[in-house]
């Protein structure tokens, strides 16, 4: 089939009169030339495969999007435009960024071609090279010639739920308040679930559950504030649940959703670019290691050379994956990513031959569902450059906060590491790379450059990843230079442990450094696993002199306790009892991202304190120090005309909204003093702080919390525990208070726990100086050198004072349902919520946390030596007799 001759053949199409012409859609014309396309190419054994793909462009912007192809079969991709695009161009990518064909001929109907010989995913980029009249309406069907074209054209028909429903008053409410409706359906492992929902009445936000629990979420697909989508192939069997909801809190109207399910996940079948399911069951019955571990195995043939991705999952068991090679030689992997549901190997096959690959699971006698995915995967091949030349411009697709931005994909698998780099000498250049599962890294200004933007990642998961090139500021435009730069593959290791073992009495020595699993803050990490026995006390230290350390243990229900400098030093070190047996896990870390080195870490047996009250209970009005709640509030709107700092919207409201919340816990109107815009003035501040000190006693909970602007200023003399030469402050109405001298303050308080949250830019910081004596506990809004953005969508200045509100106002964070807010359960509460509402909506969002900012908004918590049991709010009501 000659290229000239479909070009000629749907020429003739536009030639149609004007007036057929116009009383069709644009999008319809894209469609009617594809299908015209489908008649040119059928008589050579061509058929379209799926639905063509269709959008719309602005003059001289692009557009990437990913397809899978399978191995042994011919393919042509046609790209069409509606009547007001003259030229449009299309480029086909490699799993590995290289070129495969590309037409950037001046027509309209741009063809590149395909054979590959194995199965994989590649990169559509489209380019709209002439449109008259933006946008313009484009559309790439992709043509296949073979057989496993048409074993695909037989294959079962796709199931569709439809629903018509509406959010409204008394319906449930998510935590932040927005009204949902919750569907369901059955899926397995394998299959490709589309959902699509449609709203004119709201802004429509759509999230998807897997049987486990885990999430997908979308707002405003394609940038359309009607419409939200996930397209999505299922990594588990089960019940899933589709949630309808709201972008904003109280919204309410008519909706129509539609759930596809595409059948290809029966066990052994291919599907998802060859990928094989398979869902299987440990039981007893089954076959037992020789230490008492149920047992299936799957045969896999493989090749010397061949990459293989094998993912495990389960929510019944905790499982473990052993690959077993030809020779003997044995592969191994157990909690991927420190995921106790989840192991996976990524790997070169080692020789030719027939692989055993064995699901068992951590511990003997465990039984439950479990799901299989095999993918063979590119060769991640030689290190090499993609480069793109862009250019931002109005038109352009843009953030929420206004700020255009281009999008670009490439096809990851675990194993690579990506370095993304962005140039511009016209513009503030800011970067974000998205996984498949829609997290964020971002980054702004690299080495200090304002036009230079850079991040590096390890691939950890297999599919699509999106890179965003953005600006600093809303409607920043100008030309830039993308450099993405594809590294070596880590080498095959024997034993892939996720995990290392340590036992009670133990000390090890550890080092965190480059290649190790980095969270997505971008420090570095090792995780280790003991098994913990309900009652017994235990101990456990990290310390270091290259690096300040930080470190999170994590029980077998997933409370996460974590622990900064602990008594002011740089060394971590939590003292727990244990509330259950089972598996702990303790996460070795760095306070800042990106700090590596040599540490000891440490497993002790303790004596851990016993746990007490230390907030007054609901009905109780204790005198003072028996167990008071005592607070200073602090919140700015309104900063004087002509001030370096602008006017913010809620946060005066902040200050009151948490008072209130803490009054519906213990806290008397005479034991609480609130000040707003022209009130809060440094000696207004300090003489409050001073006269509540005065009146607090060694019972009681003093708490401080702000709400306003958070700066940063040069300090004179260096610190080793702060060595950015950097002393944070917040910014009063007058005049600002830094770290230090929050500290010199906090040194007149005599009160059992001092809770100092802070809702301010770079508020992070201030845990160095502040909680740096026993009986401090910090939660602060972003690290030390990361904005905080306002919460608009709560009606709140900062989203750490909406969600404290809610915790303990509204009793939300009491996990346990005992009548008290634990310093566990309080940091847990909102670390969820900020996991949970502080983010984009899905991987076709882009939208930040806010206005600009240094980086992805995370919440602090620093509970010093507090205790993770310690109760800081109740809420029972003293029985008498």
């Amino acid at each position: 089939m000659r290229r000239v001759s479909l070009f000629l053949f749907l020429g003739a199409w536009l030639t149609l009169p004007a007036q057929a012409r116009a009383q069709s859609q644009w999008e319809q014309q894209v469609l009617d030339q594809l299908r015209t396309a489908g008649d040119v190419l059928g008589p050579d054994g061509y058929t379209l495969r799926g639905d063509p793909h269709t959008g719309t462009l602005k003059n001289e912007s692009s557009e990437d999007f990913s397809i899978a192809l399978e191995g042994g079969v011919r393919y042509i991709l046609v790209g069409v435009c509606d009547n007001d695009c003259t030229d449009v161009d299309l480029r086909l990518l490699d799993e590995s960024g290289q070129e495969v064909d590309s037409d950037f001929e001046d027509d309209d109907v741009p063809m590149v071609e395909a054979a590959p010989a194995r199965a994989a995913r590649y990169t559509v980029h489209v380019h709209m090279a002439k449109c008259s009249t933006e946008p313009c309406f484009y559309g790439v069907g992709m043509f296949a010639s073979g057989v496993a074209a048409a074993q695909e054209a037989t294959a079962g028909a796709p199931s569709t739920q439809n629903h018509r429903g509406r959010l409204e008053s008394g319906d449930s409410q998510l935590s932040s308040k927005e009204y949902y409706d919750r569907y369901s359906f059955q899926g397995n492992a394998g299959d490709v679930v589309l959902a699509d929902l449609f709203a004119t009445d709201f802004d429509p936000f759509l999230i998807l559950l897997s049987p486990s629990g885990k999430d997908t979420q979308n707002d405003d697909y394609e940038g359309s504030a009607n419409r939200s989508r996930i397209e999505k192939v299922l990594e588990e069997s089960g019940e899933w649940r589709v949630v309808v909801t709201s972008y904003e809190a109280g919204e309410t109207g008519a909706y129509e959703l539609s759930i596809t399910t595409m059948r290809g996940g029966a066990p052994g079948t291919t599907a998802a670019a060859d990928a094989r399911f398979e869902s299987g069951t440990l039981a007893s019955g089954d076959r037992e290691l020789t230490s008492g571990e149920y047992y299936d195995h799957y045969q896999l043939s493989g090749s010397s050379g061949e990459n293989v991705v094998i993912d495990l999952r389960s929510a019944a068991f905790d499982p473990y994956l052993i690959l077993i090679a030809p020779s003997g030689e044995q592969f191994e992997n157990d909690d991927y990513e420190g995921d106790a549901q989840r192991s996976q190997l990524a790997m070169e096959l080692p020789e030719d031959g027939e692989y055993r690959v064995v699901v068992t699971s951590y511990k003997p006698g465990e039984e439950g569902a479990y799901d299989l995915r095999i993918d063979r995967t590119a060769a991640v091949g030689a290190p090499g450059a993609r480069v793109e030349q862009g250019a931002l411009a109005a038109g352009d697709d843009a953030l929420r906060s206004g700020e255009y931005a281009d999008p670009y994909q490439f096809e990851g698998r675990p194993g690579q590491h990506v370095r993304l780099d962005v140039n511009s000498s016209e513009f503030d250049t800011y970067l974000m790379l998205i996984d498949p599962n829609g997290e964020h890294t971002e980054n702004d200004d690299a080495e200090g450059l304002a036009g230079h933007s850079v991040i590096e990642a390890d691939i950890t998961e297999i599919g699509t990843y999106m890179v965003v090139v953005t600006s600093y500021k809303p409607g920043e435009a100008g030309a830039y230079e993308l450099t993405m730069d594809f590294g070596e593959a880590r080498p095959t290791a024997t034993r892939q442990r996720d995990v290392v073992s340590i036992d009670l009495g133990e000390r090890t020595t550890g080092r965190l450094e480059s290649g190790d699993q980095q969270l997505e803050t971008g420090q570095y990490s090792d995780l280790y696993v003991f098994e913990g026995t309900a009652g017994h006390g235990v101990s456990v230290e990290m310390k270091s002199s290259e690096f300040d350390t930080y470190l999170q243990l994590i029980t077998p229900e997933g409370e996460k306790i974590e622990n900064d400098d602990y008594a002011g030093g740089s060394d971590s070190r939590i003292d727990l009892t244990l509330r259950e047996s089972g598996r702990y896990r303790v996460l070795s870390t760095s306070y800042r991202a990106g700090e590596m080195g040599t540490y000891q870490l440490s497993l002790s047996v303790s004596a851990a304190p016993e746990v007490g009250v230390v907030a007054a209970e609901v009905g109780a009005l204790p005198e003072e120090g028996e167990g008071r709640v005592v607070g200073l509030f602090v919140g700015i709107s309104d900063y004087p005309a002509g001030s370096e700092w602008p006017d913010l919207s809620y946060t005066a409201d902040d200050a009151v909204r948490v008072r209130e919340a803490l009054g519906r816990s213990g806290l008397r109107p005479a034991d609480a003093i609130v000040l707003t815009d022209t009130d809060a003035t440094v000696g207004n501040v300090k003489s409050a702080f001073q006269s509540l000190a005065a009146r607090t006693g060694p019972n009681d909970l003093f708490v401080l919390f702000y709400s306003g602007h958070g700066g940063r200023v040069n300090r004179p003399e260096f610190q080793p525990s702060d060595p950015d030469a950097l002393d944070e402050t917040i910014a009063l109405y007058d005049g600002q208070i830094s770290d230090d001298e929050m500290s010199a303050m906090f040194a007149g308080v005599n009160a059992a726990i001092s809770l100092i949250v802070l809702d301010a830019c770079f508020s992070g910081g201030f845990a160095k100086d502040v909680i740096s004596a026993p009986g401090r506990m910090g939660l602060f809004s972003s690290e030390e050198d990361v904005t905080s953005s306002v919460a608009a969508k709560f009606r709140a200045g900062g989203y750490l004072a909406a969600f404290l509100a809610d915790a303990v106002g509204d009793g939300l964070a009491d996990a346990d349902a005992d009548g008290g807010v634990s310093a566990v359960e309080l940091s847990q509460y909102l670390h969820e919520r900020y996991r949970a509402d502080v983010k984009s909506g899905g991987a076709s969002d882009y939208v930040r946390t806010g206005g600009p900012q240094l980086g992805y908004q995370h919440l602090v918590v620093d509970r010093g030596s507090i205790s993770p049991y310690q109760i800081l709010f109740q809420f029972s009501v003293q029985g008498g007799g």
